[in-house]
C-alpha cells in the first residue's frame, strides 16, 4: 500500500498516522497527527501538487514554537515517507477544520 492509499484509509477510519517529511530545509524526524484531507492544490504560479492536511499532535516541527500543537499543517504527499497508520483513533474534530474550505475544491478524500 503506497502513502496515498494509507492516508485515504486513515482519513476514512479517523486513525492517527506517523510519518516522516523529507522536504529540503525541513527538520527530519517522525511526525504524528490526525489526517483530515487530501487535495490537489494549484499555486498562483500554476504549480500543481497533492497535499495532505494533518493536525500535528506530536513529533518534529519547524514551527511548533510559533504554532504549538495541536495545529494544522499542510504537507506535500510526494515528500512523505514511512507513513504508518496507528491503532489510535480521533473522534473529536479540530475546531479549525472547515470541510468547505475553498482549497478543497479538488479534494481526493476528506473527513
Amino acid at each position: 500500500m503506497n502513502s496515498l492509499d494509507k492516508l485515504i484509509q486513515a482519513i476514512q477510519q479517523r486513525k492517527i498516522i506517523e510519518f516522516e517529511y523529507n522536504k529540503p530545509g525541513k527538520t527530519l524526524g517522525k511526525r504524528i497527527g490526525e489526517p483530515y484531507a487530501i487535495f490537489i492544490l494549484t499555486s498562483k504560479e500554476g504549480k500543481i501538487s497533492t497535499k495532505v492536511h494533518v493536525v500535528q499532535i506530536e513529533g518534529v516541527s519547524d514551527s511548533k514554537d510559533i504554532n504549538p500543537f495541536p495545529e494544522f499543517r499542510m504537507f506535500n504527499i510526494e515528500e512523505l515517507s514511512n507513513v504508518n497508520i496507528t491503532d489510535k483513533t480521533f473522534t473529536e474534530l479540530n475546531p479549525k477544520y472547515n470541510p468547505e474550505w475553498e482549497g478543497y475544491k479538488d479534494v481526493i478524500e476528506k473527513i
